[in-house]
């Protein structure tokens, strides 16, 4: 690996009341992929967003084959070559694959009267399907698919658009384990095409097997990155949580409170209801709650 397809350099993304990305870098080499991990608002989607074209970076610079670019829609990052595979699924189920795969672009015939040329679209996405592996035809309609066969078809959507770069958010989050482990299958070949993949998930197994390299995020920043061998589960947590969990649950249980210690106590507490004054008096150990109740006026 030489030079890098894409570069993203000092990514700075602010949002009311919050900075979302505080100088983030991140690199992706032809036919590579590289996983996105990090917790729940460490800025993945953020930065996947600001990729796609959804957001614009207050700051920072991204190049493309060493050449600096600005994408200011999903439009110019298609134009691109910048694909983007979503959680939710984008697919339109009245529609079979190939009028999915080509929706919009289809080729069309008779001049004036722009009819859609169905054989040629069927014989482009049969192409793309066996490219992907996935032994249908082109004219089965999307609802009578599975959920995995669905997001291959979103692949071949993208592959369709001469997708370089493949951004996979969170592609397994609603497939089964032979589903997911087929789709892994399928990113696999991909990248035996030349197509560079950025794949966000928080199946950390999943990124133990799949990816060249690991960038983490945490609190919109760079965490590290991890490469080869260094890929391991611990240090994918350790990075993301920024501490080393096992001393931590050492001092967890280190200090963890007996059984019969008292937890909370709250006496003496006055409520007033509308029909009378009442007191509550509350003492709690640990694994037990009491509380009396009585009447002030008593």
């Amino acid at each position: 690996m030489n030079c890098p397809l894409l570069q993203m350099s000092g990514i700075k993304k602010r949002f009311p009341g919050v900075v979302a990305l505080d100088g983030v870098d991140l690199e992706v080499y032809p036919g590579e992929i590289v996983a996105l991990a990090g917790e729940n608002g460490a800025g993945k989607s953020t930065l996947m967003n600001i990729l796609g074209g959804i957001h614009q970076p207050d700051s920072g610079y991204l190049r493309i084959d060493g050449d600096a670019i600005v994408v200011d829609s999903v439009s110019d990052a298609i134009d691109r070559g910048i694909g983007f595979i979503h959680q939710e699924l984008k697919v339109l189920d009245n529609l079979d694959v190939a009028e999915n795969v080509f929706l919009g672009r289809e080729p069309v015939w008779a001049g004036m009267l722009r009819l859609v040329d169905r054989q040629k679209i069927h014989a482009q996405a049969d192409l793309y399907l066996k490219r992907l592996g996935l032994n249908i035809s082109s004219r089965t309609p999307v609802r009578g698919l599975y959920i995995a066969q669905q997001q291959i078809v979103e692949i071949a959507k993208a592959l369709s658009l001469n997708a370089r770069i493949l951004i996979m958010d969170e592609p397994t989050s609603c497939l089964t384990e032979t589903e997911a482990g087929r789709l892994l299958e399928v990113t696999r070949e991909l990248k035996a095409q030349g197509v560079s993949i950025i794949y966000i998930t928080h199946r950390l197994r999943e990124i133990t097997n799949l990816a060249d390299r690991v960038v983490v995020l945490r609190d919109g920043r760079n965490a590290g990155t991890l490469a080869g061998d260094e890929i391991t589960h611990d240090r994918i947590v350790r990075l993301m949580v920024g501490r080393d969990l096992n001393r931590f649950h050492a001092r967890a249980a280190s200090s963890s409170q007996p059984a019969d210690e008292k937890i909370s106590q709250a006496r003496d507490l006055i409520r007033r209801l509308p029909w009378r004054d009442s007191w509550i008096s509350r003492t709690g150990r640990r694994g037990q709650i009491r509380r009396r109740t009585g009447d002030l006026r008593s």
